[in-house]
């Protein structure tokens, strides 16, 4: 068959609205299993996992975390609903940070899903949830979604990661809005699982004032330097302007900023963000302010970040006195 023919046939009957699509739909929607082995053949669509499609412009290209989220799409519409999803699986559907986070598949059952089992990607957790503890969604283009609500997400994940990677997830929580007590009360009522010790401390290091993954972990090698502890997103005022920072100890009048790309992209064209970036440096500098700027690259290398940290924090120190 002509592959201009396949192209055509794709691009008139893909399901309205579909982000992904189950070989169930694409036949319901006039194609056929001949046709749908050519265009994944012709690289018009990709094969997400058994039955389940998405177009390659919808694919190729992306972020893998974002390719992370797209695999979790194609097996929420493969179970069609059947499934609660839960630990890193639910922090993405959540829109959490799931920084270091693998592509694998998290379900919960008291029992063995034959769904769940087909596939050597799917992680099944064996135990009981409230009913309140588990939420449904319709995730536009790709269907019914069950998966443990936002604090019992949290608290998963943190009886099961280490602890940066739980709190990077708990972090995020606390930001998008989940209250602290909601917190507290859920770490309680898991007394008896394995693994609350380990989820209690990364509680007690989670801190809803960290914007990004790459702030918290900024925060967290702070946490292990024998210095005073700084503020986070503080507001400071120069040349008649307020200005606010990541991190700032306001009595030796030092500042730490985590500089992710995200930053400058997601305030304005890039040139511009530089400039009026640099102009807010120089007035916070002409008012007596020291900077440290920290890259992700930086968090590669947590010994030599501290040194950094510890020689200007002494210098602002001796410089204040």
């Amino acid at each position: 068959m002509d592959s201009q023919v396949v192209r055509e046939s794709f691009a008139r009957l893909w399901p309205a609205g579909r982000l992904v699509a189950t070989t169930r739909q694409l036949l319901d929607a006039g194609l056929d299993s001949r046709l749908i082995a050519l265009a994944v053949r012709l690289g018009l669509i990709h094969r997400l996992r058994r039955g389940v499609y998405i177009p390659m412009h919808q694919w190729q290209d992306r972020k893998p975390w974002v390719q992370d989220s797209l695999v979790l799409a194609g097996h929420i519409a493969a179970s069609n609903g059947q499934l609660v999803y839960s630990h890193f699986s639910a922090a993405r559907l959540h829109q959490l940070n799931v920084w270091n986070s693998s592509r694998s598949i998290h379900v919960v059952a008291s029992y063995r899903p034959s769904i769940a089992g087909q596939a050597g990607d799917t992680v099944l957790h064996s135990f009981s949830l409230a009913p309140d503890e588990v939420v449904q969604r319709v995730i536009p283009g790709v269907g019914p979604a069950r998966y443990t609500n936002l604090q019992r997400t949290v608290l998963d994940c943190a009886m099961a990661a280490p602890l940066t990677q739980a709190v990077v997830i708990g972090d995020s929580a606390l930001h998008a809005g989940l209250e602290r007590l909601e917190l507290d009360v859920a770490l309680d009522l898991l007394h008896r699982r394995r693994g609350v010790a380990r989820a209690r401390r990364a509680v007690n290091a989670m801190n809803g004032l960290s914007e990004s993954a790459g702030e918290t972990r900024t925060r967290l090698i702070l946490a292990e330097l024998p210095i005073e502890q700084p503020e986070l997103q503080v507001t400071l005022y120069a040349d008649g302007c307020e200005y606010r920072v990541d991190f700032a100890w306001r009595g030796i009048k030092l500042i730490l900023e985590f500089d992710g790309n995200t930053k400058y992209f997601d305030f304005g064209p890039t040139d511009g963000a530089l400039v009026a970036e640099r102009e807010r440096e120089n007035a916070l500098i002409e008012d007596g302010w020291r900077f440290i700027r920290v890259k992700w690259k930086d968090l590669s290398n947590p010994e030599m970040l501290k040194a950094r940290i510890m020689k200007a924090y002494l210098a602002a120190q001796q410089a204040a006195a």
